[in-house]
């Protein structure tokens, strides 16, 4: 048995009923699809029943009310999110992503906000949408900011903003732009209506406002130059290497969801031109299914190589080399691809039934495109790669 396989495995009994927990919300969710497409908004009775699984608080310390598990246990939930819906996947992939970013506030926040508080609802957004004017004890923030993933009745909101003084962006140490992440009461926050989207529709990523909200400087951190108060394996990993695992594990789910889904169509299914042929016993419809199958499995190991690595080098407490770095980001990148081409053969597999509204096929084409527009599919770390690969030394920006 392998280091994954054995972090993984369900004798631990806490995260053996955690799990099951995400597998019986996903299978509600996946029985209440049109549902959820319809309302573009994730249910919330089946958010609640979520979130009493503690998923969310899955790789915080114990210190603050976490339950400080592993990368490979996070993918397994995540994973098992979006192979019964991709929206419920990805509430789980920025849920989770709280108890690992959180901790880059400085510690009495975190204490107040998360360590005192059983549930705590937040949205977030990295992208650089905001203006952050400096006051006295804090900050004016004003912006508007897409994709604030999340459930209902959400406590805080975050958003990433630009430093701004005298109307210009006040530079940092290294000449870049001050960024900076403030987290808002949601009751200060103007929820929009801008859902309308192709796929992930239950997500409810809708844009977000502000209008000079003032946020004490405790309540924010600085984006170019974070640091944790989080002492756990995952916590010691730069933060968009440790955000890319559940990213890769959404994808895959959703990828292994259209091999069920067609599997079991393929049991039934006859052409429309041929009544007498079943798709199932259809030769190269037999050879793509393993084929697929396979490409889904190597995917799979990819990522689970990488977690052990990267959860040992955290246990060691030693650095990843800017090569390791650069290629776990791009793994999202890579392993989404793969991803794509598995879920688009098997949403053309399906044939004409997959058109149609009410198709889990046309649900897992949908959300799969959506995933690949997730600021951890971006492919510009290829390039960095490559110049590290030739000898070239990065910036701390480059590799944060």
């Amino acid at each position: 048995m392998s280091r994954v396989q054995a972090l993984v495995g369900d004798r631990d009994e806490k995260f053996g009923a955690m799990l099951s927990g995400v597998r019986a919300v996903a299978q509600k969710a996946a029985q209440r699809r049109d549902e959820i497409d319809r309302a573009a908004k994730f249910p919330a009775d089946l958010f609640d029943e979520l979130e009493s699984t503690g998923a969310f608080r899955v790789c915080a310390p114990r210190k603050f009310g976490g339950l400080e598990m592993s990368l490979a246990q996070l993918n397994a939930l995540v994973f098992e999110g979006a192979r019964g819906l991709g929206s419920l996947g990805w509430l789980i992939m920025v849920g989770t992503s709280q108890s690992i970013g959180s901790g880059l506030y400085p510690e009495e926040t975190v204490q107040k906000i998360f360590g005192d508080n059983e549930y705590v609802r937040t949205r977030g957004v990295i992208a650089p949408k905001g203006v952050a004017v400096p006051v006295e004890g804090g900050f004016l923030i004003s912006g508007q900011w897409p994709f604030a993933t999340g459930g209902p009745k959400p406590d805080y909101v975050s958003g990433n903003s630009i430093v701004m003084v005298d109307g210009k962006p006040r530079l940092g140490p290294t000449g870049h732009p001050e960024a900076i992440i403030a987290m808002m009461p949601a009751s200060e926050v103007e929820f929009l209506d801008t859902w309308h989207v192709i796929g992930m529709r239950g997500t409810d990523s809708c844009d977000v406002k502000v209008k000079d909200v003032f946020v004490p400087t405790a309540m924010t951190f600085n984006l170019m130059a974070p640091s944790t108060c989080f002492d756990t394996p995952v916590a010691r990993l730069p933060l968009r290497v440790a955000l890319s695992f559940p990213h890769c594990a959404l994808a895959l789910g959703i990828a292994q969801g259209a091999i069920d889904d067609l599997t079991e169509l393929a049991k039934t299914k006859r052409a429309s031109m041929n009544p007498a042929a079943l798709m199932g016993d259809d030769i190269a419809f037999r050879h793509d299914l393993g084929r697929r199958t396979v490409q889904l499995a190597a995917a799979k190991a990819m990522l689970d190589r990488f977690a052990d690595e990267c959860w040992a080098t955290g246990e060691a407490r030693r650095d990843l080399a800017p090569q390791q770095i650069l290629t776990t980001r791009l793994m999202a990148n890579y392993i989404t691809s793969e991803c794509v081409e598995i879920v688009d053969w098997a949403y053309t597999a399906g044939g004409s039934s997959s058109v149609f509204d009410g198709s889990s096929l046309q649900t897992r084409f949908r959300d799969i495109h959506v995933a690949t527009q997730h600021a951890s599919c971006h492919a510009d770390a290829y390039r960095l790669l490559g110049a590290v690969m030739l000898g070239e030394e990065l910036t701390p920006q480059q590799l944060f």
